[in-house]
């Protein structure tokens, strides 16, 4: 989500998708999204990649690289569940799906829910969370996915 397009004052309503990653609740705006699909495919292996990458798989016709969003935040490993979904992106035309543990829903919020990143965040990769909100007694961390693929190779977004 680019905060940078909310000008002072103006409030928005937002979607935010929310899902589980390393036991963890984080949200990413759902324009971002282009598809959610199950992660059934073991992906085929990419020589010399970043190490936050499993791999590539081709569901249909085009193929998606994929990054292990876990391992991008540094989080501890969870168990495998059947609930592992890929979150396909369509940022600048490029396939690239992250490998969550689970797709949990969409939350209806406005702007101004959504909180300054405090210091006691869930990763050590404080710079890729843009704010934080609450549901249900949860704390949402919301996720900038550009700011991770930059991580991953620096040069991909750079236009």
């Amino acid at each position: 989500m680019n905060q940078e397009n909310v000008k002072e004052g103006e409030i928005k309503e937002l979607e935010i998708l929310e899902f589980k990653a390393g036991g963890n609740s984080y949200g990413v705006d759902i324009n971002e999204i282009k598809e959610i699909l199950p992660y059934q495919q073991k992906p085929t292996p990419i020589p010399n990649a970043h190490p936050y990458i499993e791999g590539m798989v081709m569901p249909r016709d085009f193929i998606i690289t994929i990054i292990n969003l876990g391992k991008s935040l540094k989080l501890a490993d969870q168990s495998i569940s059947n609930e592992e979904m890929l979150m396909v992106t369509g940022i600048n035309d490029l396939n690239i799906g992250f490998h969550v543990d689970k797709v949990k829903g969409i939350h209806k919020i406005f702007s101004n829910e959504i909180n300054e990143p405090g210091k006691s965040l869930s990763t050590k990769v404080k710079d890729v969370v843009t704010g934080t909100f609450e549901r249900k007694d949860t704390t949402i961390e919301v996720l900038d996915l550009r700011k991770i693929i930059s991580i991953v190779n620096p040069d991909v977004l750079n236009e």
